[in-house]
C-alpha cells in the first residue's frame, strides 16, 4: 500500500494537470484562427482573381491595338493604291488610247 498516492498528492497532480490544461487554447481561439485563415484565403484569391482580371484587360487591349493597327495598314493600302497605282494607270490607259487613236488616224 506504500505505492499508492495519498490524497495530497493526488489533489497536487490533479492541480498541476489543471495548471497544464489552462495553457492550452480554448476552441474559440481554434476558432478564431481558423477565421483568419479563411479570411485570408479570399484576400489572397480576391488578389489573384484581380491580377487575372488585370492581366486579361492587358491582353485585351493589346489586341485591340493590333487590330487598329492592322486596319490602319490596310487603310495605308488602299490610299496609297488610290494615291499612286490608279492614277498610273489611268495615265497609261490614256497613253494606250492616245497611241492606238493615231495609230488609226
Amino acid at each position: 500500500m506504500a505505492d499508492e498516492p495519498t490524497m495530497g498528492e493526488v489533489l497536487r497532480t490533479l492541480q498541476a494537470l489543471n495548471t497544464r490544461l489552462d495553457r492550452f487554447s480554448a476552441p474559440e481561439v481554434y476558432q478564431l484562427q481558423h477565421e483568419a485563415l479563411v479570411a485570408e484565403i479570399r484576400e489572397i484569391q480576391a488578389e489573384r482573381a484581380a491580377e487575372r482580371q488585370a492581366r486579361e484587360e492587358k491582353d485585351r487591349r493589346e489586341e485591340e491595338a493590333r487590330r487598329e493597327l492592322e486596319a490602319k495598314r490596310q487603310a495605308d493600302r488602299r490610299m496609297l493604291f488610290s494615291v499612286l497605282i490608279a492614277p498610273i494607270l489611268v495615265l497609261l490607259l490614256q497613253l494606250y488610247l492616245s497611241a492606238r487613236l493615231a495609230a488609226g488616224s
